[in-house]
């Protein structure tokens, strides 16, 4: 009889499927850690992730829990190396998926016990995470506290597990219904909950932000920069110092939205002052970058203010900085946005100034990586990047080249976008 040259994979009974798998897991694992001795930077990452797979398939697939927590524990030891390297957030997150695995391999194999501190550390990973930016982890450290609360489940704790099970679901409902439920928290024990009320209120305000309710914003960033300022104590996390900065400039946003740029600017120098210290103190990239939002808007501010003189310096220092990450995080395209944005307002100032030979080549740069970076910043910017380069034109008695501009920016259609970035 002539066999077929093919076997339908679903005709593989699973256990032969899985065993297959395992093996040819075991094998990366094999591999990485040979490579892993000449390259521990290049490695790291990529064998901790074989490593979670393995383990995986051990417990999961072939319901071998204790044979997969050698391999879990390997993968946390060198998440916890990235960690201390790293500055990118997804290494903390990462490894807080890794200790609550482990957590819950131990609770699989009959010892919660000794589970129980690595679901802990896993939620404390992703606190700080979510106390910073709240709209984008809190799934994160949702998933983190459900684990979290089975555990204690296990040891026979069921205050504590319907605690951290009804942070968990609460974490999956809108911000005002979130707010609500931190604003319980933090009433019966501030000291823990006031940090995450503030993230609540700051997520409800970007809520409203983007959902044209500035004035009903208005007061939860004026609440959560008031409870951030009260956290900033000496000695405080430097996540909270982030934090606390990050609140300080979406404040002075707003009220300059609100056609209140007067209130707005203390805010915003604040936020410079606290910005530049980070960047002392951390020197990363995106320390880098949030300073130089923070001076783009500071020269905004200053421009709605009739001070257009004093804006210039703090603009050029924006765009001096970003154009540093820039070229040095090339694979990273968020930076050639900021620097697009920041050539923009630069150009904008000088020419308000007039002072449109200084002002072109920001300008006409500005359009230029608007151009290119399109599906990152939008059409709107691009638009309002044409509309200042056509006034330079102009200005420079180049008629024909600022009608070009002025067309194309009309052709793209709709209003500039506000640069309250």
């Amino acid at each position: 009889m002539v066999r077929t040259a093919g076997r339908q994979w679903g005709a593989i009974p699973a256990k032969v499927r899985w065993g297959r798998q395992l093996r040819a897991a075991r094998k990366t694992v094999a591999k990485e850690r040979g490579w892993l001795q000449d390259d521990p930077q290049g490695w790291r990452n990529a064998l901790s992730r074989s490593l979670t797979e393995l383990g995986g398939l051990l417990a999961e697939k072939l319901d071998r829990p204790a044979e997969a927590l050698p391999f879990l524990q390997e993968a946390v030891a060198l998440r916890r190396d990235e960690v201390e390297t790293a500055e990118h957030p997804y290494c903390r997150i990462e490894l807080a998926q890794s200790l609550s695995t482990l957590g819950e391999l131990h609770a699989a194999v009959g010892r919660p016990a000794e589970g129980l501190p690595y679901a802990e550390e896993a939620v404390d990973l992703c606190r700080p995470l979510a106390e910073t930016d709240l709209a984008r982890y809190r799934s994160d450290l949702a998933e983190r506290l459900s684990a979290l609360g089975d555990l204690l489940a296990a040891l026979d704790r069921p205050a504590e597990a319907q605690a951290a099970r009804d942070e968990a679901t609460s974490l999956e409902k809108e911000p005002e219904d979130l707010v609500a439920f931190y604003r319980g928290r933090a009433e019966a024990d501030p000291d823990r909950y006031r940090p995450a009320l503030a993230a609540s209120l700051y997520c409800r305000y970007d809520q409203l932000k983007r959902g044209d309710r500035p004035a009903e914003a208005l007061p939860c960033v004026e609440e959560a920069v008031a409870l951030r300022r009260g956290l900033v104590v000496p000695g405080a996390a430097g996540h909270r110092r982030i934090a606390f900065a990050e609140s300080l400039r979406a404040l002075g946003a707003l009220l300059g939205q609100l056609d209140r740029p007067a209130e707005a600017l203390p805010f915003v120098e604040e936020a410079v002052a606290l910005r530049r210290g980070l960047v002392e103190v951390v020197g990363a990239p995106r320390q880098r970058l949030a300073l130089a939002v923070t001076l783009r808007l500071l020269g905004r501010l200053l421009g709605q203010l009739d001070r257009p003189a004093e804006a210039p310096p703090f603009a050029r220092e924006a765009v001096d900085l970003v154009r540093g990450v820039a070229e040095s995080e090339t694979d990273d395209l968020r930076y050639q946005a900021g620097l697009a944005l920041s050539l923009h307002t630069l150009g904008e100032l000088l020419a308000a100034l007039d002072r449109p030979a200084e002002a072109l080549p920001f300008a006409q740069e500005a359009v230029d990586l608007h151009r290119a970076r399109i599906t990152l910043l939008g059409n709107r910017n691009l638009t309002g990047a044409l509309r200042t380069l056509a006034d330079v034109l102009a200005a420079l008695d180049r008629p024909t080249e600022a009608q070009a501009a002025r067309d194309e920016a009309t052709a793209l259609g709709g209003e500039t976008e506000t640069d309250t970035q």
